[in-house]
C-alpha cells in the first residue's frame, strides 16, 4: 500500500495560498465582528484585523503570481491538442460517433459548418 503523506505538488504555492485565505479569513471575521457588536465594538481592533487581512492577502497572492508565473503557461483554447489519433475531422466538420461500439464503424462528418 502506497501511502502519500505529501499533500501539495509544491509547498510554497500551498503556503501562499493558505495565507491568502487566513487574510480572507480575517476580514469576514472583522467585518462579522463589527455587526455583530454594533456601536459597542472597538474600531481599532477591528480596523487592525481589517488591514492585517488585507497585507496577508496580498501577500498570498503577489507571492503565488511571483512563484507560479500564470503568464507563462497560457493555454490559447484556439489551438487544438495533438492527441495522436487520427482519423478525427477537420475544424469547422461536426462529428458524430457510434452509439454502439462497431469493431468496423468509423467516425463519420455529418455536416460542414462555413467557413468565415
Amino acid at each position: 500500500m502506497n501511502i502519500r503523506m505529501n499533500h501539495t505538488n509544491n509547498p510554497l504555492t500551498f503556503g501562499l495560498a493558505m495565507t491568502a485565505g487566513i487574510g480572507i479569513i480575517l476580514m469576514v471575521l472583522a467585518l462579522a465582528l463589527g455587526v455583530i457588536q454594533g456601536e459597542a465594538a472597538d474600531a481599532n481592533a477591528l480596523g487592525l484585523l481589517i488591514v492585517g487581512g488585507l497585507i496577508l492577502f496580498i501577500v498570498g497572492v503577489a507571492g503565488w503570481y511571483g512563484v507560479v508565473q500564470p503568464q507563462r503557461n497560457f493555454d490559447d483554447i484556439n489551438l487544438p491538442i495533438d492527441t495522436g489519433h487520427h482519423g478525427h475531422a477537420t475544424p469547422g466538420e461536426i462529428e458524430v460517433h457510434a452509439s454502439e461500439p462497431d469493431a468496423h464503424a468509423h467516425d463519420v462528418v455529418i455536416a460542414t459548418q462555413p467557413k468565415h
